[in-house]
């Protein structure tokens, strides 16, 4: 396969951003420390599943913006309603009159809630399902799933991670935590008859399925010590179905929370749920206190919404659902053969359902490893194939695309298998591995 080596403009546009821009980017999970040296500084446009570099190198993306292109880059029947949105104008001193359409839609078509809030971040939505169950409950702890690494950028998410720099101590006293498909674990956080819980948030499903009914027993659990029981379908959402991952697993959460695919990258995320909570956030029950919810000049801004109606429709027209998970099984047993051809059983799992795959890097001694999974980024990325640990298939990724991410990967276990076999991997490494983007130190 042909190999990129050519990174002379991406060097020079790294140090210009690191001057501008605090960290190099507006997400940490794109910055430097989070890639191989070898890997583009930014790319300069996309088409599909396809995104070209500052140097002219063109890429297989595998993450798709971290899966918030749900369909591809610059897809035309979003990008045009896009444009006809723009053209009528995006903001306005009153509800614009695709908010309400926007509403219908998106609740006939997930069935998840309702009522509905929509804004432009993830964090912005998970921190008002908080708040709303906070005011409901009148309690004021959050219960949150160990293993799932992201909810929000503010305090009462972040407090529990290394970076909790820059946050009042008091803070993580609010903050309570369980482990997945451990209902022992969440039976503890109730047993004090003043726990003070206001909600349990969690990702329906990660890369492990839940077992033994947890979910279930999850929800039990809460409405029976009245706590707000939300699911985070951030990632899930729009890809184990348009239902999300709730309706998959036949389990019926208060509140959800939805962003990243829901719009085809455009800036759209979701808070649905039950009306009794959500309306505490209105303005019609007359001489009840005020609960000042979510309130974003951009939230609701046309362009966002219109991407969002059209990437349903086309999900809908096209069975998108139901085509990506087949060909994501296709690609798994195409990965696994793989792995089995070159002896890297021990070394190397694909984990995960077929709409979202990951793939788990170990050491000679069978220990995850970041300087691993930064050689097999690093090997995948010289041929052609931009990859950051997850396969992730859309509408884009049909089979031209899945026979060169399959060769690339072929050729990266070889390399792959040489560093195991010598126990070291730091030979075949061209710079620093990569880094947590949740640690103590810079």
């Amino acid at each position: 396969m042909r190999r990129i080596t050519n990174f002379a403009n991406s060097r020079d546009f790294t140090i210009r951003i690191h001057d501008l821009i605090p960290g190099g980017a507006h997400t940490y999970s794109k910055g430097d420390d989070q890639f191989p040296a070898n890997a583009p500084a930014a790319i300069a446009h996309g088409k599909g599943a396809r995104v070209w570099d500052l140097d002219g190198n063109e890429y297989i993306d595998c993450s798709m913006g971290l899966t918030s292109v749900s369909i591809g880059h610059g897809y035309e029947p979003v990008a045009r309603a896009v444009c006809e949105a723009a053209l009528l104008g995006t903001n306005f001193q009153r509800p614009a009159t695709l908010e309400l359409a926007a509403a219908e839609r998106f609740l006939e078509t997930v069935q998840t809630g309702d009522m509905v809030k929509f804004a432009k971040n993830g964090s912005t939505v998970t921190t008002a399902a908080v708040k709303l169950a906070r005011a409901y409950t009148g309690r004021s702890r959050v219960a949150l799933c160990r293993e799932h690494n992201f909810f929000s950028y503010d305090d009462w998410f972040i407090v529990t991670t290394p970076c909790d720099r820059g946050i009042p101590e008091q803070t993580r006293s609010l903050t309570a935590g369980f482990s997945y498909n451990d209902i022992a674990s969440v039976q503890s956080l109730f047993e004090q008859k003043n726990h003070n819980i206001a909600c349990l948030i969690m990702e329906p499903v990660k890369f492990d399925p839940p077992q033994d009914g947890f979910l279930q027993k999850v929800a039990e659990l809460c409405r029976a010590h009245g706590v707000v029981f939300i699911l985070d379908e951030m990632i899930s959402g729009f890809k184990w179905g348009l239902k999300g991952a709730q309706h998959h697993f036949d389990v019926k959460p208060d509140l959800s929370t939805w962003g990243k695919g829901i719009a085809n990258g455009f800036s759209a995320c979701a808070l649905t749920g039950r009306a009794d909570i959500m309306e505490l956030g209105g303005i019609r029950s007359s001489g009840a206190d005020k609960l000042f919810l979510i309130s974003t000049t951009h939230g609701a801004e046309t362009i966002g919404l219109a991407a969002m109606i059209a990437t349903i429709d086309e999900f809908e027209r096209h069975g998108m659902i139901e085509s990506n998970w087949k060909r994501g099984e296709d690609l798994r047993g195409r990965l696994n053969n793989v792995i089995a051809l070159h002896g890297l059983g021990n070394a190397l799992e694909v984990k995960g359902e077929a709409c979202l795959l990951a793939l788990i890097c170990r050491n000679a001694q069978g220990v995850p490893d970041d300087a691993y999974r930064t050689l097999m980024m690093q090997e995948m990325i010289a041929r052609g194939v931009l990859f950051q640990g997850l396969f992730y298939t859309t509408w884009s990724h049909q089979d031209a695309e899945l026979d060169e991410i399959v060769a690339a990967f072929g050729e990266s276990c070889a390399i792959y298998s040489q560093a195991i076999e010598s126990g070291s991997c730091s030979e075949h490494l061209i710079g620093p591995p990569a880094r947590p983007v949740f640690r103590k130190r810079i």
